[in-house]
């Protein structure tokens, strides 16, 4: 935006990540960042409908665009995201299913936990609260890529999709995977536990499990793990009424239907899913007086299915996840102990390589 348009400005959203330098509560540059920076040396805060300057004439010379042309401040891509699909009043959430697991909740007023991520909305008098998982749709590529090259080449022989094989396999496995419960921490895990050292585990694992049963129970523990940040979102008044979801992990529809069951909630799919460049065209045409309301997002979207619990399943899904919590809490001194004694091998692998 500088490099547009000569101005240096930061939305309110994106600022709120820079703690302690962005005061929450007076949503501006605090008093704690003066020992860090001088306030005069920060970008100016905006909202990110505001028009933050024009196109100059030598951006114009370098990208193409025409001089004068308004561009507004903007804001995160998650939260663009967000807006992209009609997440603007209090109580509705953006469950993202990408390589990473991102839920953006909208709050009428700040809700702040150390465990998730509090911050102001994209629009005055609103707060959101996220939460994020380390991995999601990447856990589901490392399992394919590394076990079911199989199905990966005959995707590239004849395009039979295979992720769509190894979900179809998994569909024929119980809810449960046979007592086989998957920690998705295979990159240390963001919230609620926070715990950048925590690492991936398979646990309960027989000669009866086939790779069917661990491709399930890795769609599974992601679900356990979207439903751990739900229950500390209830847990601080804080509980979402709509989901929707979005990103590349809703083409399975098995892996929608477990989030679901073992979230006990409904999922809402928008039929256009083009992600943070859709919700970005939006803010433009509201800060350029096209839209005179946020809300105005609802005539751009529309909603194709609703993904129900199946209450069936609620309360095997509900003793699983008990397990799942406790899996950590028990392995926790482990996985920080291992995981040192990884780093310390890593030299020597390294030098012997």
């Amino acid at each position: 935006m500088g490099r547009l348009t000569g101005q240096c400005v930061i939305d309110h959203l994106t600022a709120s990540t820079w703690v302690p330098l962005y005061d929450f509560a007076a949503q501006a540059w605090g008093d704690l960042g003066a020992e860090i920076v001088e306030t005069a040396r920060l970008p100016e805060i905006r909202w990110c409908t505001d028009v933050a300057g024009t196109v100059t004439e030598e951006a114009a010379r370098q990208t193409g665009l025409a001089a004068g042309t308004p561009v507004i401040v903007g804001t995160a891509d998650a939260a663009a995201e967000a807006v992209s699909v009609g997440v603007v009043a209090p109580g509705q959430m953006m469950l993202m299913y990408g390589s990473t697991i991102f839920m953006y909740a909208v709050q009428a007023e700040p809700k702040m936990d150390r465990r998730l991520w509090a911050a102001p909305y994209v629009f005055p008098r609103t707060s959101s609260l996220a939460a994020g998982m380390s991995t999601g749709g990447a856990l589901t590529r490392w399992f394919r890529d590394h076990f079911a090259a199989d199905l990966v080449a005959g995707e590239n022989a004849t395009g039979t999709n295979a992720y769509a094989q190894l979900a179809q396999a998994a569909e024929q496995v119980p809810p449960g995977a046979e007592a086989l419960l998957v920690l998705p921490y295979f990159s240390g895990e963001r919230t609620p536990i926070n715990d950048p050292r925590a690492l991936g585990m398979e646990f309960g694992l027989t000669l009866a499990h086939t790779r069917a049963h661990v491709f399930r129970a890795i769609l599974e523990g992601v679900a356990y793990g979207i439903r751990h940040n739900l229950e500390v979102m209830q847990e601080i008044g804080a509980k979402p009424q709509q989901i929707m979801a979005v990103g590349g992990g809703t083409r399975n529809p098995l892996w929608l239907q477990i989030v679901s069951d073992v979230c006990n909630v409904p999922q809402v799919i928008p039929e256009i899913t083009l992600g943070a460049s859709y919700g970005d065209a939006f803010l433009a045409g509201l800060g350029k007086g096209v839209f005179s309301s946020f809300s105005d997002i609802n005539r751009w979207t529309r909603y194709v299915k609703t993904v129900n619990p199946n209450p069936a399943h609620s309360d095997l899904y509900s003793r699983y996840f008990d397990l799942y919590l406790d899996l950590y809490r028990t392995n926790k001194p482990l996985m920080h102990q291992l995981g040192t004694m990884s780093a310390t091998a890593a030299p020597a692998r390294k030098q012997a390589t």
